[in-house]
């Protein structure tokens, strides 16, 4: 995957988040992983994503600093 080079698809499974949507278990790159993805490809819709994907980090941050 592009940006992710480094990375075998085992090793983003075992680190992904896991969504059970209508009894379906769905992994989802973690999200630095998937930042550093939209950043590789930096379309300009990606570069939207990765100001939100950071935002996301800071408020997580913000509400549990430890």
């Amino acid at each position: 995957m592009v940006g992710l080079e480094g990375y075998s698809f085992d090793e983003c499974l075992a680190i992904a988040s896991i969504a059970e949507i209508e009894g379906i278990l769905i992994p989802f790159l973690q999200i630095n992983q998937l930042i550093q993805n939209k950043k590789a490809f930096n379309r300009l819709k990606d570069q939207i994503d990765v100001i939100e994907l950071e935002n996301i980090i800071r408020v997580r941050k913000d509400l549990n600093p430890y």
